[in-house]
């Protein structure tokens, strides 16, 4: 029987364990990426950037179902990187498709470039989340939209998944989001939460 993957590779996946934990994560969250995809509402002419791109599937169904003009990913996993990159090679190969290796501290991208932010299942690991959403805002253009999607495995009831949606709100609010609305889909073995706000 294999080990269970350390808690600390869900939020870095490292090594041989690192490999395995990103299998898990491409089935795992298949169903959530997909959510928080359709609640978006990306336009054909949208650019788009996710946070934690994991092994890179909704990247790659966001691609497959050509919803969006460019789409950029930033990871700080070695070998996250390597199967999003194979996962998407040739979109990648095309230019729809660039990914990076970097920190969500230290963002590469500068100026307002981006319609649709998103991040699923990597929020709850980042480092001074309100200084990085600051920080995201500044890349994103005026009436752009920002979806952070948690599920909450590790929570015992539905109540604690409420207050991990309640957090994201608040998160979102103090870092000058607008209209921020809060969606809740039922899952096994929690339900997951996405928090959405506009950038105006």
């Amino acid at each position: 029987m294999s080990q269970q993957p350390e808690i600390s590779q869900f939020g870095k996946p490292t090594g041989a364990q690192g490999e395995e934990v990103g299998r898990l994560m491409a089935d795992g969250n298949r169903a959530i990426n997909a959510w928080t995809i359709s609640l978006m509402g990306i336009k054909a002419n949208d650019n788009v950037l996710e946070i934690g791109f994991g092994p890179g599937v909704a990247i790659q169904e966001l691609d497959r179902l050509s919803l969006a003009r460019f789409i950029a990913g930033i990871d700080h996993s070695e070998v996250m990187l390597a199967q999003a990159a194979a996962r998407n090679a040739r979109a990648i190969q095309d230019g729809r498709v660039e990914l990076r290796l970097g920190s969500i501290s230290a963002l590469p991208f500068q100026e307002p470039t981006f319609d649709k932010v998103f991040s699923v299942n990597s929020f709850q690991f980042w480092p001074e989340p309100l200084t990085n959403l600051a920080k995201i805002r500044r890349t994103m253009n005026p009436n752009g939209l920002i979806a952070i999607t948690i599920q909450p495995r590790w929570a015992t009831t539905e109540q604690m998944v409420d207050e991990v949606g309640d957090q994201l709100v608040e998160s979102l609010s103090k870092s000058s989001f607008r209209s921020i609305r809060l969606e809740k889909k039922e899952l096994e073995p929690m339900s997951a939460v996405c928090a959405l706000g506009s950038h105006n």
